[in-house]
């Protein structure tokens, strides 16, 4: 189709009324239920200094699912062994695939990389779709996203699904803890960061997402029995699930397009995860710079290869790199929005730690100093933010569940 690149341009005021919208829209979700930011309540504390403990960790992402061994020793993690993966995540984007098989291929990987569990072992289950974090560690699924279909999964428990097939094959875990797999960059960042006042767990991939700790009595929406046991100050996990946030006021006419386009029950939904995450910008170059430039660079919409990572190989191409480049100034420049949004909606915190996960974020050059650059100029006055990783050695992802699996059982 083709497109005018000035509509992706975003000034420091439109950016700002964004942050300060999205802050509106994360108090609001904190305080009742059913909003346009969920604010789903991840029943985690903010992880104690020097934790110890082994725990068996299973991330099922957007794009992977994979397990590893992880120990803990004084706040210290290594790998046991390798990292096992599979290709169920990429099976079920093409097609439906049966709850049994989606289960079981879980336990399986699990098993692969811990073949003798001990009995009653800690899993730290980290699971990137929209669930419902009960306070015993489960997780009620929402919906799916990311284009993965699994059959009469909707409104399940996977926590209890994961444990049936794992008792199956024989392996009895004592404590399934699920978190998100943003919540899981919020613990890999607290315990990374101790000292600062927040943290913050971001999500830049296939999708996107944001997570924080806020205090108990910012949480008004919880029942009685949701309180049980945690304090007004107490901070607790909570994942945002900002990428079905709905940022009217940039959306252009190719983001409607693009949306128009999906299934139908895809549309209306994750509409600013479709304007900055991985699993839409190859999408977005094909509508911004037209077929015929896309097909002239070696870009086929219908190629699994020309990914996000292809378009940002193209920014320098002379038929759509003026597009590709627009695209993800557009895609910094929003995250960064939300990061700002997210951190005003802390109130008067100063010293921010934040931890980003995800092919786009960790893997396209000068994006992540793009995102920093325009974070500095959003931020409130007062605030400091600062990003940190993880080691080399441990992924953020199998850090933040075997974290918040051990720091679960230590209080539960």
């Amino acid at each position: 189709m083709g497109a005018d690149l000035v509509s992706l341009e975003l000034s420091h005021e439109r950016l700002a009324h964004l942050r300060d919208r999205l802050a509106v829209a994360i108090r609001a979700g904190l305080a009742k239920p059913n909003q346009e930011i969920k604010a789903l309540p991840a029943y985690l504390r903010r992880p104690t200094q020097g934790i110890s403990g082994r725990a068996d960790v299973l991330d099922v992402g957007g794009s992977r699912m994979r397990a590893a061994a992880v120990e803990m020793t004084n706040g210290e993690a290594r790998l046991l062994g390798p990292i096992v993966e599979n290709e169920m995540m990429q099976r079920a984007a093409r097609q439906e695939v049966s709850r049994e098989e989606f289960f079981a291929a879980q336990a399986e990987l699990v098993l692969r990389a811990d073949p003798n569990p001990a009995p009653g072992f800690t899993l730290g289950y980290c699971f990137s779709y929209p669930a419902t974090i009960t306070p015993q560690g489960g997780a009620v699924l929402i919906e799916w996203t990311k284009g993965i279909r699994v059959a009469d999964s909707i409104g399940q428990n996977v926590g209890a699904l994961l444990d049936y097939e794992l008792r199956r094959r024989g392996a009895k875990a004592g404590q399934i803890m699920v978190l998100n797999d943003t919540v899981a960059s919020l613990m890999a960042a607290a315990a990374i960061a101790p000292g600062e006042d927040r943290a913050i767990g971001l999500i830049v991939g296939t999708g996107t997402n944001m997570a924080g700790f806020f205090p108990g009595r910012d949480l008004a929406k919880l029942t009685g029995a949701e309180r049980a046991g945690w304090s007004e100050d107490e901070a607790m996990a909570v994942n945002l699930e900002s990428g079905d946030f709905t940022p009217r006021e940039i959306l252009t006419d190719l983001d409607e397009a693009l949306d128009a386009a999906l299934l139908p029950a895809q549309r209306g939904k994750q509409r600013f995860e479709k304007t900055v995450s991985g699993a839409y910008l190859p999408r977005l170059l094909w509508l911004a710079a037209g077929s015929e430039a896309c097909l002239r660079a070696g870009f086929d919409i219908e190629d699994p290869a020309c990914d996000a990572a292809r378009v940002a190989a193209l920014r320098g191409d002379p038929f759509v790199g003026a597009a590709a480049t627009a695209l993800f100034d557009r895609s910094a420049d929003l995250i960064a929005a939300g990061l700002a949004g997210l951190i005003a909606a802390f109130g008067p915190s100063r010293r921010v730690a934040i931890l980003g996960e995800g092919g786009l974020f960790l893997n396209t050059p000068g994006y992540q100093e793009r995102i920093a650059a325009t974070l500095q100029a959003l931020l409130l006055p007062g605030r400091e933010a600062r990003f940190v990783t993880a080691p080399d050695q441990v992924p953020a992802n199998f850090l933040g569940a075997a974290v918040a699996a051990l720091s679960f059982q230590a209080t539960a």
